[in-house]
């Protein structure tokens, strides 16, 4: 009885209804992840300027926390695009599960990664990747598999065209590389990780391809993702010069029965309040309230995209 009233209340949060103390809640990784930083950061804003009773719910990820958005257990989840893609067809991790109920609300910062290697290898382009000792499995972290499998399909390549060093996570493959044990890694370029590695080893960047044949066949294995070219900058940890790395959007993602007028509301604060999700989280410094709206294949909620009709970002 608990848990069914319990669902009655989040399905219907964020109703344009006296402010008076409504849940909204949003499923999250574990405390101390970027996800987690990020949903507080529309958290607050959500208690801030909508008066809502938001609150972070952390979980196992979106592997957990988008199934209970699409049945309206939870109102809202963070996720990159690339899982947020798989959630609604039914792909990889949610095989024959596909997330229907699962809708856009906004992009607000991006997951850039890019592949590195020590200055001396003789790894110059994606293609020689082919025979080295390169991270695998990923037993506690697949996206990294999926992303890394995309990779390797560029040139041509897959997991069978290297030596493969199983880990449990990225963070373990970083230290892999560090230590030596592999011949090239990948993770996150804005990461304390990847920072610390390139203050320990002398790297470098190998560029992703950005040829259309080989980014089909990146986006046949993970949807959602782009090829961009970043300049140097603080953020970006080892970029020396206009590089050319992986991305996936970090997006907020809302049930399709929440309420239209609460998630426009929702969208438009987000997109007025940038300084104060900044000082939630140092990391929404991207989030540029003009690129909120950007097509990968999952739809929007009808709330949102009245708010990008309006303001002209979307048709």
């Amino acid at each position: 009885m608990k848990n069914a009233m319990r669902v009655l209340i989040l399905a219907s949060v964020i109703a344009a209804a006296p402010a008076a103390a409504q849940t909204f809640s949003i499923g999250t990784n574990p405390e101390g992840s970027a996800a987690y930083s990020t949903g507080a950061a529309v958290a607050r804003v959500a208690k801030d300027k909508l008066g809502l009773r938001a609150r972070v719910v952390p979980q196992g990820g979106p592997v957990v926390t988008l199934p209970l958005v699409s049945k309206g257990q939870l109102n809202a989840s963070i996720a990159n695009s690339v899982v947020a893609s798989f959630a609604y067809q039914g792909g990889a991790m949610f095989k024959g599960k596909p997330q229907k109920n699962v809708r856009v609300v906004a992009v607000v910062h991006t997951l850039r990664l890019g592949v590195f290697v020590r200055k001396d290898s003789k790894i110059k382009t994606l293609a020689d990747l082919k025979g080295v000792r390169l991270s695998s499995d990923f037993a506690k972290q697949r996206i990294q598999h999926i992303f890394w499998s995309a990779i390797l399909a560029m040139p041509g390549l897959s997991f069978k065209d290297v030596q493969q060093v199983p880990v449990p996570n990225g963070v373990r493959a970083v230290d892999d590389f560090t230590a030596g044990k592999v011949d090239a890694s990948m993770f996150s370029i804005t990461s304390g990780k990847v920072r610390q590695a390139f203050a320990s080893v002398d790297a470098r960047y190998v560029p992703m391809y950005d040829d259309p044949s080989a980014v089909k066949r990146a986006q046949a294995i993970s949807p959602g993702i782009i090829i961009e070219t970043v300049d140097p900058s603080p953020a970006y940890a080892g970029v020396t010069e206009p590089t050319k790395i992986m991305s996936a959007p970090f997006i907020v993602l809302a049930g399709a029965q929440e309420p239209e007028d609460g998630i426009y509301k929702l969208a438009k604060a987000m997109a007025e309040n940038k300084k104060l999700m900044v000082s939630v989280f140092k990391g929404m410094g991207e989030f540029d309230p003009k690129k909120m709206y950007v097509d990968f294949g999952v739809p929007y909620h009808p709330g949102a995209m009245k708010y990008y009709r309006e303001t002209g970002q979307a048709k």
